[in-house]
Order: structure tokens, then sequence, then C-alpha cells
């Protein structure tokens, strides 16, 4: 019968095989590194390293992440005052560039604004300008008209009625406005639209103050004679309504002399002549805002020589009136000497 083999007390391989692992696991303990956790977990799933170095080294892995934030050191800018300044410096160079551009846009905007109401009141000033040289064509010729009549009823009076003088027409020659022929039987008022309308939206405030203050007194004198032409109106019409009480139904606007007595026709000359002299005052008012306005388009905003010039150019000419008044006379004294109005009588 075989003997059977003995066994030896100490099983090298087996022993190797038992230290493997164990040294595996402390050689794993010792090396283990961020990168090898992986490694060790693969080991392990081979049957190379035990669960429990898996988690040693993932702790030192954690405490060594740890250790590393820590020992990094995040720089800090250090401020100066040198710095602070230049900072608030281009702050503030920021602001006063945006605010410049501001206020530099804000007065071109002005500017043309200004522009636009200066060149709106000048356009004003050319038609008023216009206007007022045909009103003292109109003045010139009511006030003509109304010495006439004046002298009329002065020789019904005188003739006690026996003159038997027919009505005196008011003669209105065409005048020119703006360049086109216009016929004004009284006087028309003028513009201030561009100058109401600038006072109301407070653009009156663009304008030089020397210019501003030129053109309010200009204004301020065309309110004068706005006020003037009020009042002279008023006696226009109290002596046409008077004039109604002895016209005919057929020519209500032609009174007949002949039938005013003594006390009406003085009456009627009271009132001929309060007329008389309203216009002539409408026409001062006039003539003063013409001297004004005419110094404004020259540019001189001398308003006290304009208006000067302007009584110069337009005076109370009552030596031309009076040939005036003779002329219609003559020619109203050759009419009634024909023989036609001789048999017509």
């Amino acid at each position: 019968m075989a003997e059977t083999p003995e066994i030896p007390e100490e099983l090298p391989l087996a022993d190797a095989a038992e230290a493997t692992p164990s040294a595996l696991e402390g050689e794993a303990s010792e090396i283990a590194a961020p990168d090898e956790v992986a490694e060790i977990a693969a080991q392990e799933a081979a049957g190379f390293a035990a669960p429990e170095a898996v988690a040693e080294a993932a702790k030192e892995n954690e405490s060594m992440l740890d250790v590393e934030m820590l020992d990094v050191n995040v720089p800090h800018a250090k401020h100066t005052w040198k710095d602070f300044i230049i900072h608030i410096g281009t702050i503030t160079v920021g602001l006063l560039i945006a605010i410049g551009l501001e206020q530099s846009v804000e007065k071109l905007h002005h500017l043309r604004q200004r522009h636009e109401l200066e060149a709106a009141l000048r356009a004003e000033g050319d038609w008023n300008k216009s206007l007022s040289e045909a009103n003292f064509q109109a003045f010139d010729d009511s006030m003509t008209w109304r010495l006439g009549l004046h002298q009329d009823i002065q020789t019904m009076l005188a003739t006690g009625g026996k003159a038997n003088l027919p009505y005196r027409v008011l003669h209105h020659r065409p005048a020119m406005v703006a360049g086109r022929p216009s016929l004004i039987s009284s006087s028309a008022g003028l513009s201030t639209a561009a100058w109401d309308t600038a006072a109301e939206d407070n653009r009156l405030t663009l304008l030089p103050d020397d210019l501003a203050a030129a053109y309010s007194r200009l204004y301020s004198e065309e309110k004068g004679f706005a006020d003037a032409q009020h009042i002279a109106a008023i006696a226009e019409y109290q002596q046409s309504a008077f004039e109604g009480q002895f016209a005919d139904i057929r020519t209500p606007r032609t009174p007949v002399l002949a039938k005013m007595n003594a006390g009406q026709l003085q009456q009627y000359d009271a009132l001929v002549m309060e007329a008389f002299t309203d216009v002539r005052r409408e026409k001062a008012a006039l003539t003063t805002f013409y001297g004004s306005n005419n110094a404004m388009l020259d540019g001189t905003l001398d308003l006290v020589r304009g208006q000067r010039e302007a009584k110069d150019a337009y005076p109370d000419d009552y030596d031309k009136m009076a040939r005036e008044i003779e002329r219609e006379d003559a020619e109203r004294d050759g009419a009634a000497a024909t023989p036609a109005n001789k048999g017509a009588r």
C-alpha cells in the first residue's frame, strides 16, 4: 500500500497567496492618490483590493483636496487713494460729457427755434408795413371826405339850407397791399399772430434781451393803434347812424342835407368832426407803430428815430386835402351847371 505523502507544516504558496492581498492593501494605503481611487476600486472588483482600502483611499483623497484648497491664496488687488481718484475722475468726466452733449443738442434746438421765431416776426413785420401804408392812404381819404362834409354843412347853415348841396361821396383810392391792389374803405387791423403765439408758448425768452424788449414795445404800440381804431370805429358808426335818419329808403346810406334843420345840421357837423378827430388820432397811433416797425425791419432797433421818419413821410397834409376838396367842388358845380341838369330841374 502506498504511503501517503507528508504534508509540510508550512505552505509557502498559501502564505504567499495570503500575503499578497495584505501587501497590496498596505501598498495601496501608502501610494493611494486622487487619481488611483478608481484603480483600487477596479482591483477590488477583481478581488485584489478590499472595500476598506477603497474607503480609506477616498477619505485620504478628500483630506488632500481640502489641504490643497486651503493652500490656494487668491490674490487681492490693493486699492490706493490714487486709484480711487482716477475712478471718480473717470465717472465725473463721463457725466460731464453726457451733460455737455445734452446741452449742446438743446442749445441747437433753441437756436433753430429762435431763427424760426425771428423769421416769423420779420414776415409779420413786412405784412404790417404794407398794410400800414395802405391804411395811411385810407386815413387821408377819410379825413379829406369829412373835411368836405364839414364845409358843406357850414355852407348849408350859412344859406339857411338854400344851397341844397348833394351828399359828398367818399372816394377810395386803390392801394397796394403785399404787392397786390386792394380797396380799403376803412383802416384794417394789423397782424399779431406770430407775436401772440410766441408769447403763449414762452418762446420769447429765446430772443436776446434787447431784441425782445424792442419787439415788446413795438407790439404795445400796436395795441395803442388797436385801441384808437376801436374808438374811431364807434365815432364812424354814430355818424352813419345819424345820416340814416335823413336818407331815402332806396339810398339808406346817403343822407339828404336839405332834410336837416339848423339844429340837426349842427349836430351832424359835431359827429362828423368827432369822427375826423378820432381818425386823425388813429393815423397818429399807426404812424408810431409804423416807424418802430421799420426800425425793427432795418435791424437798427432805434424806434424813436423810426417814428420821427414815419411822421415826416406821412404827415397830415391839410393843404393837400383842401386842394382835393376844391377839385371835387369844381367838378360838382360843373356837373350842376350842365344843360341836362338844368332841364332836369
